[in-house]
């Protein structure tokens, strides 16, 4: 039986059905275990979360789990349909944004100087270059995919 995926040229069917999921699901045990000094909000604050630090980002790291099986559920147990995979692809970039914007503000709010801490990059940490960049070369990807580049989706 055919699935939405089966639309996707070869490269991109790898990218979106294997590729992005193992690197998401290790981005978020590797920030998660490594208990990253970005996440440790509630000591480091000006305005310090009264929750445990790592409380939020296992929330954030349980509702992106689901959201990787959503789309997997999309693009193994659909039928073809083209539309659906393209808005699918128009999420997942709105979902690159939304990384950034959430890393940014938590630099922002872990850092005295505020916003102007976001564009001092010396400071960064592998990690949160790691955070920073991994969307570039997935927006890439997305953009590329729905524009052709790699073949014309099927449908």
């Amino acid at each position: 039986m055919a699935t939405t995926a089966s639309l996707l040229p070869t490269f991109p069917r790898i990218f979106f059905l294997y590729l992005e999921p193992i690197f998401m699901t290790y981005g978020m045990l590797q920030n998660h275990a490594a208990r990253l000094p970005i996440f440790e909000l509630a000591s480091t604050s000006s305005k310090p979360v009264p929750i445990p630090s790592l409380f939020m980002p296992s929330m954030a790291n349980g509702y992106l789990f689901n959201m990787i099986l959503y789309g997997l559920i999309i693009l193994l147990a659909s039928p073809p349909n083209k539309r659906l995979l393209q808005l699918h692809i128009w999420i997942l970039i709105i979902a690159d944004f939304t990384h950034w914007a959430g890393l940014f503000s938590t630099i922002a709010e872990n850092d005295p100087r505020g916003w102007t801490a976001v564009l001092d990059t010396s400071n960064w940490s592998p990690q949160v270059w790691n955070l920073a960049t991994y969307p570039i070369s997935s927006l890439a990807v997305k953009f590329a995919t729905l524009a052709g580049w790699f073949g014309k989706i099927q449908g």
